[in-house]
């Protein structure tokens, strides 16, 4: 099944989006674009703490609008780049 998440969605100011067929697909897309766009560096990208959470924000982004769960995003420790 085809997904589709963008920047905003995980809560960056860019509108790209980036579609893949599974979620190996999107986190690929994902790394490639922070790096290039967002200025990540290598280490972050392989952090499995990184990737969880890219991958909560895939699922959450899946899921119909009466079922999300709001995010207080007033302590979010991890900042766009």
């Amino acid at each position: 099944m085809a997904m589709t998440i963008t920047c905003a969605a995980m809560g960056y100011e860019c509108g790209y989006g980036i579609s893949g067929q599974s979620m190996d697909q999107i986190i690929s897309g994902i790394k490639h674009h922070s790096l290039e766009f967002h200025g990540y560096s290598e280490e972050e990208l392989s952090s499995p703490d990184v990737i969880e959470r890219w991958k909560g924000e895939i699922r959450q982004s899946a899921r119909p609008d009466a079922l999300r769960t709001p995010r207080d995003e007033s302590d979010r420790d991890v900042k766009p780049h």
